[in-house]
C-alpha cells in the first residue's frame, strides 16, 4: 500500500513542480497530496502520513493541522542542473547576477551556482554588498518577469527543484534500506524530465549575445535592479507576496511605522512593533506579526540587523512605499 505524502507549500506554481518530481522519482511508493495554505483544513492529514514543508515558517502555521506523531520533513531546493548547459560554454570568470523573486531565494541560487560552476563570479543586490559597474549575464530560477526586458545577456535556468537529500530523509521514512543507488538514478531523470517541460526550445529560454550589461549607465531606460529600484512589476509582484501572507494594509503599515524610526535613526523588534501596530488599530498575534516580517524581510523591505540592533527598513522598502504613494496620488 502507497503512503500519502502531503506537499505544503503557499504557491500553487511550487506545489506543481515539486509534486511531479515526487511522482518522477517516487510514484510507485507514495501517493502525493498537493495542498496550499489556504486549502489546508482539519482531518485531512493523518498520524501515518508524511508532510513536506516548502518553508520552515510554515510549521508554526501548520502545526495545528498536522498530527503529532505525523513526520515533518522541510524540503530543500537545487537548481536543475539539466537546464544550466548554456553556463557550460561561458568562458570563465563571468561576473553574474542572480535574480530570484526574494532575497533569500536569490543567495540560495548563488550559492548554488557557485558550487557548481566555480569558475564565475556570483552577485545579488542585496542593498549591503556592492555590484559590479559591468556584469557579463543575468541569470534567473523561472523569474524573467523580474527582469527588464531592455537586457540581452539572460539565461533563464528554470525553477529549482526539490534536492537529493530532501528524497534520501523521505526515502528514509518509508524505507530504511531504500537503494541510494536507484534513488540517485530516479532523482537524475526527474531532473531530465522537469528539464524536458520547460526547454520546449532552448532558444526560447536564452539570449546570449557579446557585450557586457552596464549597471550604471541606461540612459532610455534606467536599470530596475532586482533588489534596488522598482519596475511597475515588480510592484505588482511583491504586493501579489505580501497578500500571500495577509492584507496589504497590515504589511504597508509595517514598513511606515520603520520608515518613521529610521528618520529618527531608530530600530527595534517585534514586539515594540505588536504594541504599535495595536495603537494604529491593526491587532495582529505574535506568529502573524513575526510572519508579516519575516515575509518583508525575505522580499528584501525590512533588514534585521544582528545582535541587539533590531529591524529597520532598506532603502528598497522606501523606494517600495515611494511607488505607492505616486499610484496613490494618480
Amino acid at each position: 500500500m502507497k503512503r500519502k505524502v502531503h506537499v505544503i507549500s503557499i504557491q500553487e506554481e511550487y506545489l506543481n513542480i515539486i509534486s511531479k518530481q515526487l511522482i518522477e522519482v517516487l510514484g510507485d511508493s507514495i501517493e502525493v497530496s498537493s495542498l496550499t495554505i489556504k486549502n489546508l483544513d482539519m482531518n485531512i492529514i493523518s498520524a501515518d502520513d508524511i508532510v513536506i514543508l516548502s518553508k520552515e515558517i510554515l510549521k508554526g502555521i501548520t502545526r495545528p493541522f498536522i498530527p503529532l506523531l505525523c513526520p515533518i520533513i522541510i524540503a530543500k531546493r537545487e537548481i536543475n542542473i539539466v537546464n544550466t548547459k548554456e553556463l557550460i560554454r561561458l568562458p570563465s570568470r563571468q561576473k553574474v547576477l542572480v535574480v530570484n523573486d526574494t532575497l533569500e531565494h536569490a543567495k540560495e541560487t548563488a550559492f548554488s551556482l557557485e558550487n557548481i560552476y566555480f569558475e564565475h563570479d556570483y552577485f545579488v543586490d542585496d542593498g549591503v554588498n556592492s555590484i559590479p559597474a559591468s556584469i557579463d549575464l543575468i541569470v534567473t530560477p523561472g523569474e524573467m518577469q523580474l527582469v527588464p526586458n531592455h537586457f540581452t545577456n539572460v539565461i533563464d535556468i528554470g525553477p529549482r527543484i526539490l534536492d537529493y537529500h530532501t528524497f534520501l530523509k523521505l526515502t528514509k521514512l518509508l524505507d530504511e534500506n531504500y537503494d541510494q543507488q536507484h534513488l540517485m538514478n530516479r532523482f537524475m531523470k526527474s531532473q531530465v524530465s522537469l528539464a524536458k517541460e520547460f526547454v520546449k526550445n532552448p532558444e526560447e529560454n536564452t539570449s546570449i549575445k557579446n557585450g557586457q550589461i552596464d549597471l550604471h549607465n541606461t540612459n532610455k531606460n534606467p536599470l530596475e535592479r532586482p533588489l534596488n529600484l522598482l519596475s511597475e512589476e515588480r510592484n505588482e509582484y511583491i504586493i501579489r507576496k505580501i497578500e500571500e501572507h495577509g492584507f496589504i494594509e497590515e504589511s504597508l503599515k509595517i514598513l511606515e511605522l520603520y520608515e518613521e524610526r529610521k528618520k529618527k535613526f531608530q530600530s527595534f523588534g517585534r514586539m515594540k512593533l505588536k504594541l504599535m501596530l495595536e495603537s494604529s488599530g491593526f491587532h495582529l498575534s505574535e506568529q502573524q506579526v513575526r510572519i508579516r516580517v519575516e515575509a518583508l524581510q525575505k522580499l528584501g523591505l525590512l533588514i534585521a540587523r544582528q545582535g541587539r540592533g533590531g529591524t529597520t527598513i532598506t532603502t528598497f522598502g522606501e523606494k517600495f512605499l515611494e511607488n505607492r504613494e505616486v499610484v496613490r496620488d494618480k
